[in-house]
């Protein structure tokens, strides 16, 4: 994980750079204004996008990792069904390919081919990949292993329990898809009706605008248009945010589809020039 969190640093730094630079400019150039609206949006496009890519390839590969945890206990079981002590099983099944968990795997049969003990090489089993659900396993290997009971059958019977969490988290992340899908809809409607109030309504407003319960000065059309285009960038932000809760319950897997949707919604704003 600590991938993610050096790609946050230098994409913080990065959009501090730009903000930095365009706030210079604005100051030197009286041609160039410098706009909070589209400054603060490219800060968080900068960060969201660099970020939200490097947490999704961590997290794939934390997943995988825990997908073929399952097959990993399955050989277990097989090779210790007739009586191959729990050392020699896991040194075997190292062999074989379990994807982003072979790293883990191979570790442990290395130190246990240096004569350390399954309880010790199993300390640590896991916790680079930060799973709890493959620490648990680990732990397990360790218990059956000091208990003496059949450990073929407990590796079965663990397998099989792994293997059914996997479906329902794979059931659940297909489910939060088609909200997902639904979310963005709602975003491409809200960002319409934006648009078609900047183009088609607003203007005519002109530049006297109107008074709110007819006392104090009048609202101008622009001020009314910065306010529903701060709303459409939040309406994105929070999109992309809330479709990583339902997914998996973090804020940080919708990050790069915030800064996805805010980027679009501010690309379309630009290309009509309300901004």
């Amino acid at each position: 994980m600590k991938t993610k969190f050096k790609a946050l640093l230098v994409a913080y730094f990065a959009a501090i750079v730009f903000i930095v630079l365009y706030l210079f400019i604005s100051i030197n150039n009286p041609t160039v204004s410098f706009n909070y609206l589209l400054a603060f949006s490219l800060f968080f496009i900068i960060i969201f996008i660099p970020y939200g890519f490097f947490d999704s390839v961590e997290m794939k590969r934390f997943y995988d990792a825990e997908r073929r945890v399952p097959d990993f206990l399955r050989d277990l079981a097989e090779f210790t069904t007739f009586g191959m002590p729990i050392a020699e099983a896991i040194v075997r099944s190292s062999k074989a390919d379990y994807g982003p968990l072979s790293g883990e795997i191979k570790r442990v049969a290395a130190l246990i081919s240096w004569g350390i003990s399954v309880e010790e090489a199993l300390f640590d089993f896991g916790k680079d990949l930060e799973s709890e659900n493959i620490i648990r396993a680990g732990k397990i290997i360790v218990k059956a292993s000091e208990s003496g009971s059949n450990i073929s059958d407990v590796m079965t019977m663990v397998s099989d329990f792994t293997g059914q969490l996997q479906l329902m988290r794979n059931s659940r992340f297909a489910e939060m898809k088609n909200y997902t899908m639904v979310m963005m809809i709602s975003f491409g409607v809200f960002l319409f009706v934006i648009l078609t109030l900047d183009i088609d309504f607003l203007p005519q407003l002109g530049s006297g605008g109107f008074s709110l319960s007819g006392s104090g000065a009048p609202v101008s059309a622009t001020s009314i248009e910065q306010v529903f285009n701060i709303g459409m960038l939040v309406q994105a932000g929070g999109t992309g945010i809330l479709s990583g809760v339902l997914r998996d319950g973090r804020i940080s897997s919708g990050i790069m589809l915030s800064g996805i949707l805010l980027a679009v919604g501010l690309a379309i704003l630009l290309m009509i020039n309300v901004v």
